[in-house]
């Protein structure tokens, strides 16, 4: 779910407030970024859960159309959803229907309105009414309709995105990424397939979930030691000058020469180089890459770089 360098950004942003804050509570800050991680994951499964309560939403006006002595067009709209294949195999993932109960996902249940808003869009869109027009449409039909929907109408919902942004500080943030992570997930899904392409847990292993645990007490435990290398590598900078992210992406790069011997020095490096181009100044890279270069070879002369055999890969 949350691989290396998603856990690396939310350190950063962890670093970031614990530089900002006053009292210097490095409890506080880790309590913060494991919580941060949960509500990732429950927003990943309540993003997941809009396609659950559609499905849910059509059959139960089909249930209401059935008792009708006429049928007009709209009615024939949840019926054609209900039918939708793609839509059905979501409905039925074991692992969607095990996390939306285990977390308790009711955002349509709390907030039916969200629901019928973004019905309402959905029949009304073209995309909807081209597919209406499909006399038997296929399992890849239904799937790209669904993925459509997903990409140009529900990812683009305001009145869900005020949800978000009201359910949890951290959500907005996480949002893009989280969307992106469904996409995929959507789009592994295959008609005879029965195993779910659904993320079933926020760590890959235990491994990475101890990794962000351990680079915030490595960082914060070590920032004098950690600040007076860098420094003897900028001393020609007006420190006052460097980035403060620039300065936080340094210091945990350090720390994972240091601290981490299975980490190889230049997945590190390149790892930084990647955050650096998305979170920081145009020439933050060109300015890390240095730096952390000439640190790796200072630290590798003095001894002081010890890896393991995956380290050293």
């Amino acid at each position: 779910m949350l691989n290396r360098r998603q856990l690396r950004l939310k350190v950063m942003e962890v670093i970031y407030a614990f530089d900002k804050s006053i009292e210097k509570d490095i409890d506080f800050q880790l309590n913060y970024f494991l919580n941060s991680n949960k509500n990732f994951y429950r927003l990943y499964i309540t993003v997941f859960s809009v396609f659950h309560s559609l499905y849910s939403y059509s059959n139960s006006l089909n249930s209401q159309n059935s008792k009708k002595f006429l049928i007009n067009k709209s009615d024939k709209f949840s019926l054609k959803l209900s039918n939708n294949l793609f839509l059905k195999k979501i409905f039925h993932d074991k692992v969607l229907t095990y996390q939306i109960d285990h977390l308790k996902i009711d955002v349509f249940d709390t907030h039916p309105e969200y629901l019928t808003s973004l019905w309402k869009k959905i029949i009304s869109s073209e995309l909807f009414l081209n597919y209406l027009n499909m006399e038997k449409p296929s399992f890849e039909d239904d799937k790209l309709l669904i993925l459509s929907l997903f990409k140009k109408i529900i990812v683009l919902d305001d009145k869900l995105y005020e949800f978000y942004e009201d359910s949890e500080i951290s959500w907005i943030n996480d949002l893009p990424l989280v969307n992106s992570l469904v996409l995929n997930a959507l789009k592994k899904i295959q008609k005879l397939s029965r195993k779910s392409t659904l993320n079933d847990k926020i760590y890959k292993n235990k491994e990475d979930a101890e990794f962000g645990v351990k680079l915030i007490q490595e960082v914060i435990s070590n920032k004098v030691m950690l600040k007076a290398e860098i420094d003897k590598l900028t001393s020609n900078w007006d420190n006052e000058r460097i980035a403060q992210i620039d300065l936080i992406l340094l210091q945990m790069c350090l720390a994972e020469f240091l601290f981490f011997e299975s980490i190889p020095v230049k997945v590190s490096i390149n790892e930084y180089l990647e955050l650096a181009k998305e979170y920081s100044s145009p020439k933050s890279n060109v300015f890390i890459n240095g730096v952390m270069d000439a640190v790796s070879k200072q630290l590798t002369k003095d001894g002081r770089i010890n890896k393991n055999r995956r380290g050293l890969q």
